[in-house]
């Protein structure tokens, strides 16, 4: 009989949250589950003017965006050890699994980090996949919730959490690679290897 490996057991979509912050490489955990809903916003502003002799007014180009994904998901502490072990980069340390390097690295990027030769603020980047829907890559501009949930395993920890952030898109684009990409774009060669993605 042969033996299942983890791709045979697990069969979820390809979620991943990388994040680039405090002076490591970016890091990457791969999430076993889906967001309930996603919401993936982003706005455009016109300027309006009165023409005289016009019924309407005329409107004129400000502004688009910023792009906006928001998302709440549910995560367990024994599938987040499973289908990260091997697979991730995170860094562990002190004894911790995933969850626990995970809400570290979120609970750091909504603090700022100074660069100590200018003093300047470096905004922590992020980046979202979520299936084949979805990927984003900005800033974490809204609160970040962790909250726990029940069992309590027997190493004193809550065995689910349940997190939920917004990440604000920082490159711009423009309207064919937003037509030819959708909410799938801005995904880079650097990501590509990790993400399991082919040109």
């Amino acid at each position: 009989m042969p033996t299942l490996t983890l791709k045979d057991k697990y069969i979820l979509p390809e979620n991943y949250l990388y994040i680039s912050h405090l002076d490591e490489d970016m890091q990457f955990w791969r999430l076993p589950s889906c967001p309930e809903t996603i919401s993936d916003q982003m706005g455009s502003t016109f300027g309006e003017t009165s023409a005289l002799g016009r019924s309407a007014p005329v409107f004129t180009y400000s502004k688009s965006g910023p792009r906006t994904v928001q998302i709440e998901i549910k995560l367990h502490r024994d599938m987040m050890d499973d289908i990260n072990y091997g697979v991730s980069n995170a860094n562990l340390v002190n004894g911790e699994d995933y969850i626990d390097s995970l809400v570290r690295a979120l609970q750091s990027i909504a603090v700022p980090k100074y660069n100590l030769s200018n003093k300047a603020i470096e905004p922590p980047l992020v980046a979202l996949r979520l299936s084949n829907e979805v990927f984003v890559k900005g800033i974490v501009n809204s609160p970040i919730a962790i909250t726990y949930s029940l069992p309590i395993l027997t190493n004193g920890k809550y065995a689910g959490i349940a997190m939920s952030l917004s990440v604000t898109e920082v490159d711009p684009y423009d309207a064919t690679t937003v037509f030819q990409n959708g909410s799938f774009r801005g995904v880079l060669q650097t990501l590509k290897k990790g993400m399991n993605i082919e040109d």
